[in-house]
């Protein structure tokens, strides 16, 4: 075997390994430019029992009366029982039976609706009861899905909008480490009493294309680690496989030398 064949050999093996690689990690591999993927239509998020959401009316004629379905946040100084209002708004929370109870209105159900349509019912009720020009305006807060595992910063993510993406999710987060796998990444997702769990390839452009690339409120995202990582949980697993990893690349290396001086 001449030293050009050996070379030859050294160099298609590390541009094996290289390729083993990139499979491995890069996102979307099957995805070309210009295709075009049915990603589906978003499904705006619905109300659930346990939501909070600040809710204000306003009116032109009597804004004095709409006042009263913007809660205040009051605060009590300790051991003068004086009481003290600010500027903030507090939340109205949806009880176990899907329902909000508002001041003169009683209680109002809007669980399984959406934040346009929860609007649109109260401000329908109140400009038939009490005011003819409320205009109702409603934001969600505490509605958020978990991300844990292989990403730079695992936690809670807030729906800053509808149709938050899988992808976002993720980049909120930081993105994979490298030490995630990305042939396996679980959502689990309650669907009335169950949780049903989800596997999706971020390294496939089927992921688009999947029921969980929208999320839904509640979704927890799990990034499982690869083999490496798993390897490390573990001093002397780690240990074994560093110090084999390093007879293979010593004894290769001298059997090249002995090959290419011989």
């Amino acid at each position: 075997m001449t030293k050009k064949t050996i070379l030859a050999l050294a160099a298609t093996m590390l541009m094996l390994t290289s390729c083993h690689t990139e499979e491995k990690v890069l996102y979307f591999q099957d995805l070309q430019a210009g295709q075009t993927i049915n990603t589906g239509d978003y499904t705006p998020v619905k109300y659930a029992p346990g939501d909070k959401l600040t809710i204000v009316v306003t009116s032109s004629k009597t804004p004095e009366m709409a006042m009263q379905f913007n809660l205040p946040i009051i605060t009590t100084q300790a051991g003068t029982g004086r009481s003290y209002t600010n500027n903030q708004i507090a939340y109205y929370t949806i009880d176990e039976n899907g329902c909000i109870d508002i001041p003169s209105l009683g209680r109002v159900a809007i669980t399984g609706l959406t934040r346009s349509e929860a609007a649109a019912k109260i401000q329908t009720i109140l400009r038939e009861k009490l005011l003819r020009d409320a205009v109702v305006t409603i934001t969600s807060s505490d509605q958020y899905i978990t991300v844990l595992g292989e990403v730079a910063r695992p936690g809670k993510v807030n729906f800053t909008k509808d149709g938050m993406t899988l992808l976002e999710a993720l980049g909120e987060c930081g993105d994979l480490t490298i030490q995630a796998k990305r042939s396996e990444i679980k959502v689990i997702r309650q669907e009335g009493s169950e949780s049903k769990v989800y596997l999706v390839d971020i390294r496939s452009k089927d992921l688009l294309s999947s029921p969980v690339y929208r999320l839904q409120q509640n979704d927890i995202i799990y990034v499982q680690p690869n083999r490496v990582r798993m390897g490390q949980s573990t001093y002397n697993e780690n240990s074994i496989r560093s110090i084999s990893t390093w007879i293979s690349v010593s004894s290769l290396l001298m059997s090249l030398g002995i090959l290419i001086f011989k």
